[in-house]
């Protein structure tokens, strides 16, 4: 077994492992660390059409589906990978996948900012690129001449991990910093066609709001009176542009935060139901098995 196979062997072990949890912690659950990484897709998915649970890394991850289709959630927004998808998964925001194509052929590469600071690059050309926040809609389709454009960039850092020993760090650095300028350039050429710049703006600042204040604040109109917008037009803003509406969101976001302090502390349930601000412990309860059709205790209970 190469290198490479064993590490996607342990991710995917990983996955499996704690998928429990709620949420894989990868930094805390994956044995392997680096700075950058590229595969191609159909080796990730060998032998498997690998349903990835809910978790987040402090990689980013760059992805091109060049043939099959999957299902993603990437933060709020959820969406179908099609036949030359080219999407992102910024560092610590949650991520999901499932129902892989046997076909699914592609590129996935992970990189954290380590990697630029220590081939002398700023962290200044990674700090403002909108690619790499949770605030945009994280995937576009692209056109065949687009699709040879990004192919290429690819390949050749495919082509320069191959040398291993003998690799040139900042050479890959700059061919990364060339797939982030024109991932830049083809998001905005997209979303410039795609979605009303006043949307764009809302979704981003809805995102914002709820890192800050899904904690204490579970309404649809919360959020819509601080974007000075109907609740309903929320809901359908963020669902036509997502997948999934605004009330969903907050929702999912509770959900999979509190999955993860029920399997990976030992906080009283009152405590965690006061942490997710909840003020009654039933209600939290009854929110909670809504869901998963279990109780927070039993969820708990049931991976010992």
């Amino acid at each position: 077994m190469s290198d490479d196979e064993y590490r996607i062997s342990e991710f995917k072990k990983a996955l499996r492992q704690y998928s429990e949890e709620g949420v894989v912690d990868l930094d805390k659950n994956y044995q392997f660390k680096f700075n950058f990484q590229i595969h191609r897709y159909e080796d990730v998915l060998r032998n498997s059409r690998m349903a990835a649970p809910p978790n987040r890394w402090s990689y980013h991850r760059i992805c091109f589906l060049k043939q099959g289709e999957g299902d993603m959630i990437s933060g709020i927004y959820k969406f179908k990978a099609v036949k030359n998808t080219f999407f992102v998964i910024p560092s610590r925001v949650i991520s999901s996948s499932n129902n892989w194509t046997i076909d699914s052929e592609g590129y996935v590469l992970l990189f954290n900012t380590d990697f630029f600071l220590q081939n002398n690059f700023s962290h200044q050309f990674i700090a403002n690129k909108k690619i790499l926040t949770s605030s945009i809609q994280p995937y576009i389709h692209l056109s065949d001449d687009q699709v040879e454009e990004v192919t290429r960039i690819f390949e050749g850092l495919l082509e320069e991990k191959k040398r291993k020993e003998n690799i040139n760090s900042e050479l890959v650095a700059v061919k990364i910093l060339e797939l982030l300028i024109l991932g830049e350039r083809l998001f905005e050429q997209a979303t410039s066609v795609d979605v009303a710049l006043p949307f764009a703006d809302i979704i981003k600042r809805f995102v914002d709001l709820l890192d800050v204040n899904f904690t204490k604040e579970h309404s649809v109109r919360f959020y819509a009176e601080q974007l000075s917008i109907h609740p309903n037009h929320l809901n359908a803003l963020i669902k036509r542009h997502t997948g999934i509406s605004a009330k969903e969101s907050i929702q999912n976001k509770l959900l999979l935060e509190t999955k993860y302090l029920l399997h990976s502390t030992k906080l009283p349930i009152k405590q965690i139901s006061s942490q997710m601000g909840f003020n009654d412990p039933n209600y939290f309860t009854t929110f909670f098995k809504r869901s998963e059709n279990l109780s927070p205790v039993n969820y708990r209970s049931s991976f010992g």
